[in-house]
């Protein structure tokens, strides 16, 4: 079946031509492919292509330990390829968008919900009630008063001090999330002086990390010096940042001072690349994260500690698309963010700041990111647990950031909710997968609204759950929990040296459109990410960060 839309989206496909880049398979000129011209330029992907309607190779530069995981995430999710051209990959995609899952999007009131309907020719489990609506709000108090009053059936992120009582509450059903988190300080030295390691250092040694996770993390949070939990592989339980000592925060302010012949306090930085001065500032972005539950009140207590040892920030809240765009260019100084698990890998954790193309911590650190790629590549487990231990070496030799903890987290539903269970995973909660007994809806509320609906192109945990009701990739992961399954592809080979995969498509599989999904889809959706040649690398400007953290780079780089 044909709707207005789809119609629009064949007309206007015949008006666009596809990049150059994109090369007709052999012997059917309507199959899709596209590829790197070798695999010098830096990037783990050297081609995607479409071999028939149903199946679609992926092919490698270098074997990767953790690709099914990857597979499973919803950066590469898949879109009808001719929506991809008709909206240029901006635009209505990021707001309307068009997926496979078992809810389709009926309206987006931003700044109050969105509202999800049953799609009734989803290829799997139908959703088992007819609506479901997302709120938000950024007050966790607010949540919970919402959640008490029945307007609400669930809510994310419960206070660190209401965990106990919603957990004592027989009308309540809290479900604990695991301390699969990290959140951190990140200092860029694109300006001076913390591009000198001994003024980051300083930093690092001036904040009590104990002291904030004792006093605004929920119980049994840990604290580690490194950034990976301790639940996750490749956590190295010693090394990384040092510890907390003032004395020597102070002392090593005062070396660097002479040397360089800076101000104390510190209160200005130079821009490298610019020349120009500019206040120093701490930013972060006021979205409740389980990586950070209370972000304001954590904020101004790093900046209080700073001030103690001599560095002066002015702490400033950025909106939250705008703040992860420019935090990821390097352009915040000192700035708040962390990570929920997208699998459990300290790849995912360390991949999505240190890579050898990212500037979120502005010039990379090769001590970082060399043992960091190459564990990515090996395959046997202790080979790649020392190479993890390498990138702890790393850290503390230059000492990027500062990570201060793994926040637990706990979600409250109201008891005679059925099905429930925990996004352990960042945004992976099932709500079709959720039944109300008393109606036909699911109502909960999260922590923060949407940035975009193209979460090929968005860094957003809030934005990943809404997505994640929608959009599907080519694998999944299990409700609730981390053990890969199939998605939309139903099958899956790799050849014996990992470099190649080929996954076959599941027959029948319908966008809400009522369009057919086929292996074109999959490359289009894939080639708008990979690279900056397409005219639908475009999206949100938050830079495809996903697909970068695990690819490492985009073809046509130079391009973007």
């Amino acid at each position: 079946m044909f709707t207005i839309r789809r119609i629009l989206s064949i007309l206007a496909l015949l008006l666009l031509t596809l990049s150059l880049t994109i090369l007709p398979a052999a012997g059917q000129d309507d199959l899709l492919s596209f590829a790197a011209a070798d695999c010098d330029y830096g990037g783990n992907l050297k081609s995607v292509k479409a071999l028939d309607s149903l199946t679609v190779q992926v092919t490698l530069c270098n074997p990767d330990a953790i690709f099914a995981q990857e597979m499973a995430s919803l950066g590469l999710s898949v879109h009808p390829s001719e929506y991809l051209d008709a909206t240029g990959g901006e635009g209505d995609i990021l707001t309307d968008p068009i997926g496979t899952g078992p809810l389709r999007l009926v309206n987006w009131d931003q700044g109050n919900e969105m509202v999800f309907e049953r799609f009734d020719d989803y290829w799997g489990e139908p959703s088992i009630e007819d609506t479901v609506i997302l709120r938000w709000n950024s007050e966790a108090a607010a949540r919970a008063t919402e959640l008490r009053a029945g307007t609400i059936d669930g809510m994310k992120f419960a206070n660190p001090d209401d965990i106990p009582v919603f957990r004592a509450d027989p009308n309540f059903n809290l479900i604990d999330i695991p301390p699969l988190t990290g959140v951190y300080v990140a200092m860029s030295n694109f300006f001076e002086p913390l591009n000198d390691v001994r003024v980051r250092t300083a930093i690092a040694m001036g904040i009590d990390r104990q002291r904030i996770v004792d006093n605004f993390f929920p119980p049994g949070s840990p604290l580690t010096p490194d950034f990976v939990p301790p639940a996750v592989f490749g956590h190295v339980g010693e090394g990384g940042v040092p510890g907390f000592d003032q004395d020597a925060a102070v002392a090593l302010l005062e070396e660097a001072a002479a040397d360089l012949g800076f101000s104390l306090p510190l209160e200005s930085l130079v821009d490298t690349r610019t020349g120009e001065s500019r206040a120093l500032t701490l930013t972060w972005r006021d979205v409740v994260r389980g990586y950070l539950p209370n972000p304001g009140i954590i904020a101004n207590d790093v900046a209080a500690q700073l001030a103690d040892i001599g560095v002066i920030a002015d702490v400033q809240v950025v909106e939250s698309g705008a703040f992860i765009a420019s935090a990821l260019s390097g352009n915040e100084p000192l700035h708040i963010l962390g990570w929920h698990a997208d699998f459990p890998d300290a790849s995912n954790f360390l991949t999505c700041c240190h890579g050898p193309n990212y500037n979120q911590m502005g010039e990379p650190y090769p001590a970082i990111y060399e043992p960091l790629i190459e564990a990515g590549q090996v395959l046997e487990p202790d080979q790649r647990m020392a190479l993890f231990e390498q990138v702890a070496a790393g850290m503390a030799q230059a000492v990027p950031w500062v990570p201060f903890g793994h926040a637990g987290a706990a979600d409250v539903w109201q008891v005679r909710m059925i099905g429930v269970h925990p996004g352990v995973l960042d945004g992976t909660e099932e709500f079709s997968r959720i039944e109300d007994p008393d109606d036909n809806n699911v109502i909960y509320m999260q922590n923060a609204e949407p940035i975009s609906l193209y979460c090929n192109d968005t860094w957003d945990g809030e934005s990943f759950r809404a997505c994640h009701q929608v959009s599907e990739s080519l694998l999944d992961f299990a409700k609730g929990g981390v053990d890969v399954i199939p998605g939309l592809a139903e099958s899956w080979d790799i050849s014996d040296d990992g470099m190649v995969w080929t996954f076959h498509l599941r027959d029948g599989v319908i966008f809400h459109d009522g369009s057919s999904l086929d292996a074109n889809d999959v490359v289009a959706s894939w080639h708008a990410s990979a690279d900056c040649a397409s005219p639908n690398h475009t999206g949100t400007g938050q830079g495809f960060a996903i697909y970068k953290s695990i690819f490492q780079q985009f073809i046509n780089a130079d391009q973007c």
